[in-house]
Order: structure tokens, then sequence, then C-alpha cells
């Protein structure tokens, strides 16, 4: 697996085969686009990133800029979109429209656990069992992602951070002209 955080919150996750290391899925997404390559089936799903998109191809409502969060151990000191408020507990809660998130933290500031509810039904629960340092900063080591049923779960292990030395070029939404469209409801 390989994963591409832009600057400019764009994402994209490669996911090859063990042993052979061909390139099988691909999942590029901004904050407007959502595209899966399926290199397997020479198919290809290309979509508005919005909720429903998510959840159906995801399995789970986990947006760009969580998944940013996550993968950085933090939030930015600033969620200009989010209403923040620190609960009894300590933890913090986020709130957007019908949409709540609550962080709980370690003594060094890091993100321990991050819950998503959705109308007040959990949408997943995710965790960062381990951190690691990259250049003295602490970096998740592992990552675990689960949808509110237990069903899908997402793994991420990084056993190596990389800095690109120059800035990514933004990401191309041009399907291959080889794959075909996957029809769907979405």
């Amino acid at each position: 697996m390989q994963l591409q955080i832009s600057r400019g919150s764009e994402l994209k996750l490669s996911i090859f085969t063990p042993l052979v290391g061909s390139l099988i899925y691909e999942l590029r997404a901004s904050s407007k686009k959502f595209l899966i390559l399926n290199y397997q089936q020479n198919n290809f799903v290309l979509t508005e990133n919005k909720r429903e998109v998510r959840q159906t191809w995801l399995g789970m409502d986990l947006t760009l800029t969580e998944l940013r969060w996550l993968i950085l151990g933090k939030l930015p000191e600033k969620t200009p979109d989010w209403q923040r408020k620190i609960l009894p507990t300590g933890d913090l809660q986020l709130i957007q429209g019908v949409s709540e998130i609550r962080i709980h933290y370690n003594i060094s500031g890091q993100i321990v656990s991050m819950r998503k509810s959705l109308d007040g039904l959990l949408e997943y629960r995710a965790a960062i069992p381990l951190y690691q340092k990259y250049y003295n900063l602490p970096f998740p080591r592992k990552i675990s992602i689960e949808d509110y049923s237990g069903n899908n779960k997402w793994l991420m292990v990084f056993s190596e951070i990389q800095t690109p030395g120059k800035a990514l070029k933004p990401l191309d939404f041009n399907t291959p002209p080889e794959m075909q469209p996957l029809l769907s409801d979405q």
C-alpha cells in the first residue's frame, strides 16, 4: 500500500498485490471528486465526493479531512468548519451539522481514538495504539478504522514515511482509456 496526501488535501491510495507487487486498486480523492480504479477488473468509478458515495465505496463516511487528522495524529489549531467543545472527560467534541466527532488524546496531545456519529448514530471508530518518530515528530505507526457494524475495517500500518523532494503534482482524475465505467446507482 502506498498513500500520498498533497498539501491541497488530495489523497491517492494505491493497493498492490502481496509478493508480486502489481497495482490492483487505486483511490484518488479531492474535496470534489472521487475516483476508484480497479486494475483487476479493468473498470472505474468517477463521481462527486459526497457522503453517500463514501459510505457506498469506503463502507463509511470517512472524509479526507478526517483521514488526514488520523494520519497526522493531530488536528490543526483551527477547524473553522467545526464547533469545538472540551468535554468533562477531556475529550474534544467537534460538531458540524448532523456530524459529531469525539477525539481522545494521550498525554502528549496525540490522537488515541476518534469516533464519528451521524444524527446520533455511530458511523465509525478509529484507534491509534502506537506512534513512531519521524524527524523527531510523532506519527502513527498503526491506524485502525472500523464502521458501526464491524463489517468494514481498515488497518493501516506505516513502516516508512517519505517526504517527496519536490512538490506533488495535482492529482489526475482522467480515467485510463482502456478502462470501462462501473455502472452503479451512485
